[in-house]
Parts: C-alpha cells; sequence; structure tokens
C-alpha cells in the first residue's frame, strides 16, 4: 500500500490519441477485398474440345459435371432437393432388386460411357445406370469409367430449361438408343417429361406402357415400380405390404417378419390352445362345481330330510313315552287301588278271622262250662 501512496497520479490530463484518429475519410485508401469475385468458376459449356482433352481435363472437373457431345462440352444441370429425393427413392427399389436377385450392377457417382454412334462419339454420364451380369463388358471396383454399354441408363430431370430438357428427352434418347442401351428411363419430378423407354430389334425405342400403373422392366426381369410411387415415394417399409414390391423389396426383413410372424401365429394358436385348455377346465370346474352344488343340495335335502325323521321320531318316541308313561301310571294307580282293596278285604277277612276265632272261644267257654 505504501508503495502504491508514492505512485504520482495525473488528474485532469486529456487521453492522448493517435495522430491516425485524425484523419478524414477521404484520406482513407481503398483496402482490395478480402474475397475476389474473380474466383467464382466460369462453365466451359459450348467449349470444342478433342476427346482427349475432355478425358483429361473436364471428365473428372471438380467444379462441373461435364459431358462430350462429338467434341462439344455439355454440363449437366445441377439438382434441386426434390429430384434427390425421387433419384433416393428410385435408387432404392433398384438396389433392392438387385440385392435380391444377384443379376445385374448398378452404378452412378458419374461414372460415364463412351457411345460411337452411327455420326458421331459422345461421353455420357447418365444419373443411374445399370449392367447386367450377362454384358460382355464389366466394371471392376477401381474402374472411374465404363468401356461397354451401359443397360439401363436413367436421367433425372430437374430444370425446366427447354435446352436441358430437349439434351434427356430428345438427343439422349437418340444417342442411347443406337448405342444399344436396352431401356432409358426419364424421370422428371414435375410429371411432365417422365418417359419409359425399351429397345425394339430395330433399334428404335419404343414407350413402355404402364399396366394399371405399373412398369415393368424386361432388362431386369421382376423389377416394378408404380409410377405413382415415383412422386409419393413410400418407404421401403411400406413398399413390402404392396404385391408390387413384395417380390424383391426387403426380402431378408421380409423374411424375418414372416419368422417372426410365424412365431407370433404359432404363439397365438398354443395361447388359443391354451385358452381352449383353460376354457375347457374351466368348463369341468364348472361342471365339477354344479355337481359339487347338486351333491351339496342333496346332502342338505337327506339332512333335511333325516332331521325332519328324527324329529318325527323323536315325536313318536316322545307320545309313545308318554303313553307308556301314561299307561304305567295307570297301571300303578290300577295296582295301588287293588292292593288297597286287597288290604281292606284281608283287613276285614282278619278281623272276621278274629271275630270267628272270639265266637269259637265263646262257645268253647259256653260248652266247658256246661260239661
Amino acid at each position: 500500500m505504501e508503495m502504491l501512496q508514492h505512485i504520482p497520479v495525473q488528474v485532469n490530463q486529456p487521453p492522448v490519441i493517435p495522430e491516425f484518429f485524425n484523419l478524414k475519410t477521404d484520406d482513407i485508401p481503398d483496402l482490395p477485398p478480402l474475397i475476389s469475385n474473380d474466383f467464382s468458376p466460369q462453365s466451359d459449356a459450348g467449349l470444342i474440345v478433342s476427346e482427349e482433352e475432355y478425358w483429361k481435363n473436364y471428365y473428372e472437373h471438380p467444379d462441373f459435371r461435364y459431358e462430350w457431345n462429338n467434341g462439344i462440352l455439355e454440363v449437366k444441370a445441377v439438382g434441386d432437393y426434390a429430384s434427390y429425393l425421387q433419384s433416393e427413392f428410385f435408387s432404392s427399389i433398384l438396389k433392392e432388386h438387385i440385392k435380391t436377385t444377384q443379376i445385374a450392377k448398378l452404378v452412378g457417382l458419374d461414372i460415364g460411357f463412351k457411345l460411337v454412334l452411327p455420326d458421331k462419339k459422345s461421353i455420357r454420364k447418365p444419373d443411374i445406370a445399370v449392367i447386367l451380369n450377362t454384358n460382355p463388358v464389366q466394371i471392376e471396383p477401381d474402374h472411374c469409367t465404363y468401356k461397354g454399354c451401359f443397360d439401363m441408363c436413367i436421367e433425372f430431370l430437374s430444370d425446366s430449361d427447354k435446352r436441358v430438357v430437349e439434351n434427356d428427352t430428345v438427343v439422349k434418347k437418340l444417342e442411347y438408343s443406337q448405342g444399344g442401351v436396352k431401356e432409358y428411363y426419364i424421370l422428371d419430378r414435375y410429371k411432365k417429361e417422365t418417359s419409359f423407354y425399351r429397345l425394339k430389334s430395330n433399334g428404335i425405342y419404343e414407350k413402355i406402357k404402364p399396366q394399371k400403373g405399373i412398369i415393368k422392366s424386361r432388362v431386369l426381369p421382376g423389377f416394378r415400380f408404380r409410377i405413382k410411387d415415383l412422386y409419393d415415394q413410400p418407404t421401403l417399409e411400406d413398399l413390402i405390404k404392396d404385391k408390387v414390391y413384395q417380390p424383391y423389396v426387403l426380402k431378408s426383413y421380409q423374411e424375418q417378419f414372416q419368422r417372426a410372424e410365424k412365431e407370433r401365429l404359432r404363439a397365438e394358436k398354443e395361447q388359443q390352445k391354451a385358452e381352449k385348455e383353460r376354457q375347457k377346465a374351466e368348463k369341468e370346474r364348472q361342471k365339477a362345481e354344479k355337481e359339487r352344488q347338486k351333491a351339496e343340495k342333496e346332502r342338505q335335502k337327506a339332512e333335511k330330510a333325516i332331521n325332519a325323521e328324527r324329529l318325527r321320531a323323536e315325536k313318536a318316541i316322545d307320545v309313545e313315552k308318554r303313553r307308556v308313561e301314561k299307561a304305567i301310571d295307570a297301571e300303578r294307580l290300577r295296582a295301588e287301588k287293588a292292593i288297597d282293596a286287597e288290604k281292606l278285604r284281608a283287613e276285614k277277612a282278619e278281623q272276621e278271622v278274629k271275630k270267628l276265632a272270639a265266637k269259637l272261644q265263646r262257645l268253647l267257654a259256653e260248652k266247658e262250662i256246661l260239661a
């Protein structure tokens, strides 16, 4: 504290302002922007380049998805989220079919293939493509291009630009048919240009006619889908409830579900069996209870009858007892009366004997006197 007291303090001294704060706005020099607009990537669409230059500089371009149409660079339109959802749905059912059937490979990630056509050459990158296992040219895991011709190509329209639409619906349609792509699907989230084509024997595409709203592929036997689902995009779990998709969607899940369902039905059957046994046992118990109640009623009836008979017997015994007692009493009274009468008679006879004895003595006395 003593050291702090010796530190000089300047009071009411104006702050020292650096000289550059006194500069006027007009005196501040213009600084270059931190981010230059010159760095925005510019498309080379329409540029004429050789095939060699395309493969070298444009096939794996970091900013644009370039295709090559007979020497001219073309840029694939940037997809929107709705088209992404549609492509995800379609890719998912394609993957399920291929996983179930094991008859083809699914290709994406802008892997391109070269089309040598009657009047030109082009290099295309379909959004999704399929290579059958029977195709003589296969693709290896480390390949960035496909050296053969895809068996099926799918393009997703996400741009209403007339040029983009025409490129997929007219130009590529002709190229794919001439190149030998067996089936070509155009999926448009706006529903205007959605089309499905199958290559005829004459090398021309014919439209695949939906049957009750269902498209069936010949390239992938068993692959079928509802056009409506391309826009509703139900989950795979919902699709397995539909007979259209049941043959190939989530087969392992369906098998597990079926096993679980069988187990559930078995358990339910066992439960029903147990319930029947329980009901049977309950009926037996109720029957036994009825028999017990019936026996109890019979017992109570018998007991009541026994009690009634016992009361009747006791009453009869009481009556007989009273009758006997009354008879005994009457006989006893009669006997007592008879005894009393006999006693009186005996007493009278004794008196009569005494009288006769006295008379006899008197007579004997008189006789002696007379003698």
